[in-house]
């Protein structure tokens, strides 16, 4: 009997819990609106900003990290070459203000604040003109980097087709909206379309690409080098690895494999020429064949010469002056006597602001001294006839006695 009426309990307990979770399920529904707009769910949180926390990770507290130089380029090399970098883009979108079109045009107080931020975690020789000089430059590289993601950002965005809807889609990793602005001008300028056109379409005559990356020619080449015998890789190396993808698709283009055999070929005739005439040939020698060798075969279809050679290095410019010790020793007292001319320069710019300021105001007093003039030649006019023929060549004397005759009347003018 007690099972029977155990079991009978249970049953109604179920279904009054089932009817009660129905219900108002039910209720809900019929009461929701028609036309209730649905709110999406949360969007997943993507990847933040890089703060570049590795850089110190594994230092002391207070020590901070040394930039290494390469001796013949004056780049930065090595694991914390990438980490400078990697900082350098962190400072410039951070500090750096975009109304500044061209990078010599930004202040020298903002580059200052820069370095100083730099500071925190890199040693920089702030008295060494050469190392100042590469991190100016590396800034400088990160400054064009930065304007162009926010650049690709603004054209992706309808920039080019509908600008107002492109500036109201500012870039999350912006400055600040009037860093955007800024910029947004700059873009929709005729000048800066047809610049932009032109560097695309110089852009598009690249046929040879190199998968060299962010990394330059000299950190290549501190990561190639053999760290047993320190024997760095030759030329040939490095350009074979610059365009040669050996997971993927090998060459990067048929142009860079013909390239390649071209600057091999040349550099086979020139080591038989040697070997033919009994020359031992060394290591450095072969290096400066196949550095021959590829400014040879680059000099058929390149007709102009830049700051840099695939797979060889820079090309030192006159404006590259500071990348030699000479040069920056040279330039030392070219910076101060700079410095000098630019401080002469400012003192002659206040001189001629102050003269021009006194030359407005003697044309004032001129213009105000000839309408009391011809107040006054009108009135002796009006009283005597034969006063015009009087003054029509008047003596010192009489010019003297004619300026105090005009104070006179000017006096009795104001009165």
């Amino acid at each position: 009997m007690w099972e029977i009426m155990l079991l009978v309990l249970m049953v109604m307990t179920r279904t009054r819990t089932e009817e009660d979770s129905v219900g108002p399920a039910n209720q809900m529904h019929v009461e929701q609106p028609v036309d209730e707009s649905i709110v999406d769910p949360p969007k997943r949180r993507g990847r933040g900003p890089n703060l570049n926390l590795s850089a110190t990770r594994d230092l002391p507290k207070g020590s901070k990290l040394s930039l290494q130089m390469d001796d013949a380029t004056k780049g930065f090399i090595g694991a914390s070459a990438t980490k400078f970098a990697t900082e350098c883009g962190i400072v410039i979108r951070s500090c750096c203000p975009m109304k500044f079109h061209k990078w010599d045009l930004v202040p020298k107080e903002v580059k200052d604040v820069m370095y100083e931020k730099l500071q925190v975690k890199f040693h920089l020789l702030r008295e060494n003109k050469v190392f100042m000089e590469y991190v100016n430059t590396r800034l400088h590289l990160q400054w064009k980097r930065t304007r162009g993601t926010l650049s690709a950002h603004w054209k992706g965005n309808g920039g080019r087709t509908n600008p107002q809807l492109a500036r109201s889609k500012m870039k999350s990793d912006c400055r600040n909206e009037e860093d955007w602005n800024h910029l947004c001008d700059y873009w929709e300028l005729e000048s800066t379309r047809k610049y932009n056109e032109q560097m695309e379409a110089n852009r598009a005559k690249q046929v040879i690409t190199c998968r060299g990356g962010s990394r330059s020619i000299a950190n290549h080449v501190f990561h190639m080098t053999n760290q047993e015998d320190e024997m760095p890789p030759s030329p040939l190396e490095v350009y074979h690895k610059l365009h040669f993808k050996p997971s993927k698709s090998g060459w990067q283009n048929d142009d860079a494999r013909i390239e390649y055999e071209s600057i091999v070929q040349q550099k086979n005739e020139a080591m038989n020429k040697l070997i033919s005439e009994d020359v031992e040939i060394t290591s450095a020698m072969e290096h400066e064949i196949e550095k021959e060798a590829i400014k040879s075969v680059y000099a058929k279809t390149k007709t102009t010469k830049s700051a840099w050679e695939v797979g060889v290095g820079p090309v030192l410019r006159k404006k590259d002056n500071w990348m030699t010790s000479s040069g920056a020793e040279q330039s030392q007292p070219a910076s101060s006597e700079t410095e000098n001319l630019k401080d002469q320069v400012v003192q002659l710019q206040e001189e001629l602001k102050k003269n021009k300021e006194e030359l407005d105001q003697n044309k004032e007093k001129l213009r105000q001294s000839d309408e009391r003039y011809e107040r006054f030649s009108r009135y002796m006019s009006t009283k005597f006839a034969d006063f015009q023929s009087s003054i029509s060549a008047p003596l010192g004397s009489e010019a003297s006695g004619s300026d105090a005759q005009l104070n006179e009347f000017s006096d009795d003018d104001q009165v």
